[in-house]
């Protein structure tokens, strides 16, 4: 981005015609904000529940967590692909082709679910004792790893035609079945982790039809509520989808699409992928530390969730509309799309830097006040919430890079952030330089700044304006 399109953004970011664009990404956005929230919210609760399990419990499902992100990471291969050559397509006006874009994003999805989900299967005990954790953490998280990654064969599906939605520019039915399948989730959840008279809450008995099935039932939970949702949204879909009738038909999968798919989709999961996937070497760090600083990290995680709320929805919108608007060929329409979606990102940013900074101990103990945990997690929340600060705007950016179809760079500097810079830093500060487990917050803190920067020198060029999907 140049100086002189810097100013124009300062002049033009409030303007009439800027309120406007603002009312259309609010109406993008906010039903994927309302989705975020119930699943994060979901996801809360559910360690809520795990938390009256004993600190092995949270230590283990922190763990797993972090895998499970890392499987998500896969879905933005059908994710971010589905969005950028749907929403290209309408853009085009060519609604026919945007249909047979979603068929061969829900094909590739089934397909990678299956490969995901028994992958996942099979090799959960090795991820498992990879980190060398104590016996009871590991009786706990093999079996809920492997229960919880079997669903991922239906995850997939669903969110190959979340994005098909997207890119036509409705979300709110995504939202409607995300909403159902959280709703399904939570209330499954108390029911199959705990037994008549386990756990009395206010007077009530929350297992009073409950298996007892304590970690695994969590597990379970999971697997039957996404099955669902993902029936759900399929009929849905091919009943009363977001294509006009004429656009809707039998669809040839033809290889080159299935493809063309996978080149856009694959450096978007590398991308996201890059982060957890380093992270999950440096849990084994974390772990020599003891189970306090493995439990705190897993409740830092799940309190940083809450930013994704509002980001997420921000995200999908800027990456639809710049789509949108490459497709007409409107690139000055997708520059002001990522203006306003950097003015938002940016105080956004703020916000939650202060929210996390002021109020780390009470993020925190909400989770597990013992004082080992809270020692261990309120320095890294803190140190993460600055990071924000530069990751809010880098957000947008990345967005509308998926949304064009370019995204080899977010790629790039997501790569050489996490492994060349924050797997050596991280370890070197921990044990070399005895920083102990802050050493690690440290080297993850110097990684969000590294690539926020990486991001912005490769944004401003304007290149994933001319690229081709």
């Amino acid at each position: 981005m140049s100086s002189e399109r810097v100013v124009t953004v300062s002049r033009s970011v409030w303007s009439r015609q800027a309120l406007e664009g603002y009312r259309e990404m609010w109406r993008l956005a906010w039903p994927v904000s309302v989705s975020s929230a119930t699943v994060m919210l979901a996801q809360i609760a559910n360690l809520f529940w795990i938390g009256h399990l004993g600190t092995e419990a949270v230590a283990a499902v922190s763990l797993c967590s972090h895998v499970l992100f890392m499987a998500f990471g896969l879905t933005q291969i059908v994710s971010v692909s589905g969005v950028a050559v749907v929403a290209r397509r309408i853009g085009e006006g060519d609604a026919r082709e945007a249909f047979a874009a979603s068929v061969h994003a829900a094909v590739l999805g089934a397909i990678l679910g299956v490969i995901v989900g028994g992958a996942g299967w099979l090799g959960a005990g090795p991820l498992v004792a990879f980190f060398d954790t104590e016996p009871a953490v590991t009786r706990v998280a093999v079996p809920f790893l492997e229960i919880t990654l079997a669903a991922h064969a239906f995850f997939f599906v669903s969110m190959a035609l979340g994005a098909a939605y997207h890119g036509m520019g409705d979300t709110r039915t995504p939202m409607i079945v995300s909403t159902a399948v959280v709703a399904l989730n939570a209330i499954l959840d108390p029911l199959l982790i705990f037994a008549p008279g386990e756990l009395v809450v206010g007077g009530f008995d929350v297992g009073f039809l409950g298996l007892g099935l304590g970690v695994q039932g969590a597990a379970i939970s999971d697997v039957i509520a996404t099955a669902l949702g993902c029936f759900v949204f399929l009929a849905l879909w091919l009943l009363d989808g977001p294509f006009p009738k004429a656009a809707r038909g039998a669809v040839r999968i033809r290889p080159v699409e299935l493809w063309r798919l996978l080149e856009i989709g694959i450096p978007a999961s590398v991308s996201m992928l890059a982060r957890p996937l380093s992270t999950f070497f440096l849990l084994k760090v974390i772990a020599s530390f003891g189970t306090a600083p493995l439990a705190a990290f897993g409740i830092a995680l799940r309190a940083f969730s809450l930013n994704w709320i509002p980001y997420s929805g921000l995200n999908a919108a800027v990456a639809t509309l710049v789509g949108q608007r490459l497709g007409a060929r409107d690139q000055g329409g997708a520059w002001r799309v990522v203006e306003r979606g950097l003015a938002l990102g940016t105080a956004l940013g703020f916000a939650f830097c202060a929210a996390y900074v002021a109020w780390a101990e009470e993020f925190i103990a909400f989770f597990d006040a013992s004082p080992a945990v809270i020692a261990a997690g309120v320095p890294f929340l803190q140190m993460i919430a600055v990071g924000i600060l530069f990751n809010g705007p880098a957000l947008p950016m990345s967005a509308a890079m998926n949304g064009a179809g370019d995204t080899r760079p977010p790629m790039i500097a997501a790569f050489l952030a996490n492994w060349p810079l924050k797997l050596p830093l991280a370890w070197a500060l921990a044990i070399p330089f005895g920083l102990g487990v802050e050493g690690v917050w440290w080297g993850m803190f110097v990684s969000i700044l590294a690539e926020a920067v990486a991001l912005w020198l490769w944004f401003r060029r304007g290149r994933w304006t001319q690229t081709s999907v």
